[in-house]
């Protein structure tokens, strides 16, 4: 055996790997000095186009154009519990809810850009409703009225669509399992958005809104999230049995709605109703001294005091109104005028000797 190869492969291993070690010590080394090359890659650019499109007044949101320059429609909305599930009205924008007769509350929808093919079921209106209409310069919808709704029509002359007149058979008709059932009659009379154009032709009134009105809702440009108190979960008790509850979901950062302890769904596409608002406005609602059906009134013409609720958040807010054709005007504590969220809005008009609940 001869032993000086041996010890020569040995060393010459040694040497090799020594040689290695250190050449990979020494790459490390240079490569930690070495410049990190950043190469920027262009974003692809989107282009949107807004041609065609403008501004919907009643959300802040693009809509179809023609759809944005003409006047809206409110609709008078049943809401006894028996008349549920309504149809159309998660296509409304501005949707208005308050006491009627019976500690029952109705609704009214009003609708900027929609085509829904079944609306309602629709309903009588009380003398207050019509203020909501005038509120927008909007088109009113209704199934007759109290005595004091037909006084109020005959001396502030709204532009109104009585379906209990000749132009039912234009834009009304009558849901024919709804209307066969026992006590469910009253409860099945229905319009839609084409029905409602085909009077709104035949009686004539302006199709453009008033060019002298100020907004009632002013929206934000950016999303922005109160300054106030905790509104995750608010509870408005109209009465024993009417108590509407919102839900803040933080997902489409709306408020999802519910009464009579169920989710508030429309059956034309079975989805429940969701707000990015909520305006309380407190009033001063009071049974009609010597009225038989214990019908009311309230106070819309005048001021008082609100809550703004919007992405989790509730903050005071003051409410005017000079007149019956000019809008009522939101204001912050500041006395500034109340930016909200772009986006749809629920208004509940409450007892001003009552409180809401936030949670």
């Amino acid at each position: 055996m001869n032993f000086k190869k041996i010890i020569s492969g040995i060393l010459l291993i040694s040497i090799i790997i020594t040689f290695l070690g250190c050449s990979r010590k020494t790459e490390v080394k240079e490569e930690t000095n070495i410049p990190i090359e950043v190469v920027e890659t262009e974003e692809e650019i989107v282009e949107v186009s807004y041609e065609g499109l403008a501004i919907n007044p009643l959300t802040g949101l693009w809509i179809d154009e023609e759809a944005a320059k003409r006047r809206p429609v409110a609709v008078m909305i049943n809401n006894i519990k028996v008349a549920l599930p309504q149809s159309g009205i998660s296509q409304a924008d501005i949707i208005y809810e308050t006491l009627a007769e019976g500690n029952i509350t109705r609704l009214v929808a009003v609708f900027q850009d929609f085509d829904a093919e079944k609306i309602g079921p629709i309903r009588s209106t009380r003398h207050y409703y019509l203020n909501f209409a005038f509120d927008h310069d909007a088109i009113f919808v209704h199934h007759g009225g109290s005595p004091q709704a037909f006084e109020a029509i005959k001396n502030l002359t709204p532009a109104n669509l009585n379906s209990l007149s000749y132009l039912e058979s234009i834009m009304a008709w009558r849901d024919p399992v709804r209307s066969r059932k026992r006590g469910m009659y009253e409860h099945s009379l229905y319009t839609s958005a084409e029905g409602i154009m085909k009077a709104w032709e035949t009686v004539g009134y302006r199709s453009e809104p008033r060019g002298d009105l100020p907004s009632k809702l002013n929206f934000a440009e950016e999303e922005w999230i109160p300054t106030g108190e905790k509104a995750e979960t608010v509870v408005v008790p109209f009465s024993k049995d009417y108590i509407s509850t919102y839900q803040y979901d933080n997902d489409t950062q709306s408020y999802k709605r519910y009464q009579l302890n169920d989710a508030h769904i429309d059956e034309n596409n079975n989805q429940q109703l969701e707000v990015k608002n909520l305006i309380i406005q407190y009033a001063n609602i009071r049974v009609i001294p010597g009225d038989t059906e214990g019908r009311r009134d309230i106070e819309l013409i005048g001021s008082g005091n609100g809550v703004y609720i919007t992405n989790g958040k509730a903050i005071p807010i003051t409410w005017s109104k000079s007149a019956h054709n000019a809008p009522t005007q939101y204001r912050d504590a500041n006395g500034n005028k109340l930016k909200l969220n772009k986006g749809k809005t629920w208004i509940s008009i409450f007892p001003n000797n009552r409180e809401i609940e936030l949670q």
